[in-house]
């Protein structure tokens, strides 16, 4: 979503709304403006609008005047007052303060709802999640005392919640982890508990928001800032900086698929300063991964370092998995090989990337259902970039039949692409059928 439309979101106003207001106060200050709805919806394309009108846009949105000269279009609407992510506090009942904010906007997503942690904001934000000292889950007086059991519970929910994941995507997810999330968050609010059984209900809660923000962006192509932040906050009240560290590996995918690698790179150097000595090799593995993705998307070439260090300490973790915490099960070499042929297929490599699909593909477990689906698309595009248009339909076929099977929209809008790429070849009798398999599924 542009940054104008996002704006005029979070005011509820239309483009004709907007055009009016924006020509009587170019009026009132002396500065004919002339756009109606059409140049609105231009600007939210891509154009860009004169200084004079930026100027006026500013005043509009509440924004100061000065950001329009010191900051280049369409960046300075980051500024919008509308838009700026509430401050919680970096202990236990900031972190319930944060995760209860969250309520109310759990299934139906409305794109409008979305606030953005960016910039300056973000790295603030960072900082203050790597010094803040937290408080011990403080006990609650009211209600029943809760117990090892009911903690247990809970955190065998978590866990069977996160694998799910793996097979069904976003779409079924997302209802099962909201509403567990508000059981603990209730939990925290209206039971007493001991501080270790706080911590690990702030843990679960923590991954709960993860898998809430993880699922939206699986389902509508968006980075939920709220909902992930609200995660951060939990995992710091647990006392855990490595589960803040896995927050925030997720949220820098989210960040660099929506078009934001300069943040998602900020998110993961933060992630490794937290984890580095305190968690393991696997873990510090799965980040430098990560901050590969974000600087190949910033065409980045230190990002091979990343991936070179990342295999190192893999090889490393071998035998030592029971030292691994739970989330990080995923991060094996597959997965590595992957984000390596992901990363070579963003540096204009498709061949190499072709190769290295084909190498992660062998080793993929069967329950990775959408990620196998993801890296199928992938390579297809890597084999369409080569004009090996035969088979890229046969590959980007493969992945349709595992797309049947998840809810997971991540996966599907590529294939969309890849049909519109091919376009060019649709009198191809493969591609004539790969198209209209497409065109069916969306249907």
């Amino acid at each position: 979503m542009h940054p104008l439309e996002r704006a005029r979101a979070a005011r509820d106003w239309s483009r004709p709304d907007f055009a009016s207001m924006l020509r009587e106060l170019g009026q009132a200050r002396g500065t004919h403006v002339g756009t109606g709805k059409d140049g609105v919806l231009r600007w939210e394309a891509g154009r860009r609008p004169d200084k004079a009108t930026q100027v006026l846009i500013a005043e509009l949105l509440g924004i100061p005047k000065a950001a329009v000269r010191t900051r280049e279009w369409p960046g300075w609407l980051a500024l919008d007052p509308l838009q700026q992510p509430v401050s919680y506090r970096w202990d236990a009942p900031g972190a319930i303060q944060a995760l209860h904010e969250l309520t109310g906007s759990d299934v139906e997503i409305n794109r409008r709802d979305f606030t953005r942690i960016t910039g300056t904001t973000l790295t603030a934000s960072l900082l203050a999640w790597l010094t803040a000292d937290p408080a011990a889950a403080g006990q609650l007086t009211r209600g029943q005392r809760i117990g090892e059991a009911s903690v247990t519970h809970i955190e065998r929910l978590v866990r069977d919640l996160r694998q799910a994941d793996d097979n069904d995507g976003g779409g079924r997810l997302i209802e099962e982890a909201s509403s567990s999330r508000r059981l603990v968050l209730n939990i925290l609010k209206n039971r007493s508990y001991s501080d270790a059984h706080g911590k690990r209900l702030h843990a679960a809660a923590a991954d709960l928001a993860r898998m809430h923000a993880w699922a939206t962006f699986d389902l509508n192509d968006q980075c939920d800032d709220k909902a992930f932040n609200a995660a951060l906050h939990a995992a710091h009240a647990s006392s855990d900086p490595a589960l803040g560290a896995h927050v925030l590996a997720f949220w820098s995918i989210a960040a660099h698929n929506c078009g934001r690698p300069a943040d998602a790179e900020a998110m993961v150097a933060a992630a490794l300063a937290a984890a580095r000595r305190t968690s393991t090799a696997r873990v510090e593995a799965m980040l430098l991964s990560r901050r590969a993705r974000a600087r190949a998307h910033q065409r980045d070439s230190t990002c091979w370092n990343d991936l070179g260090r990342s295999a190192e300490l893999l090889a490393a973790s071998e035998g030592t998995s029971g030292d691994d915490p739970e989330w990080v099960y995923w991060f094996d070499h597959s997965e590595l090989l992957g984000a390596t042929a992901s990363t070579h297929l963003d540096m204009e490599q498709p061949a190499r990337a072709e190769q290295v699909f084909a190498e992660a593909a062998a080793l993929f477990p069967a329950d990775r259902t959408r990620t196998q689906a993801l890296f199928l698309v992938r390579q297809a595009n890597a084999q369409l970039r080569q004009n090996d248009v035969e088979r890229a339909c046969a590959t980007a076929d493969r992945a349709l039949d595992l797309t049947a099977e998840i809810s997971s929209h991540r996966s599907i809008a590529p294939l969309r692409e890849l049909a519109t790429q091919m376009d060019g070849h649709r009198h191809l009798p493969a591609v004539r059928d790969f198209r209209e398999r497409v065109a069916t599924a969306l249907a």
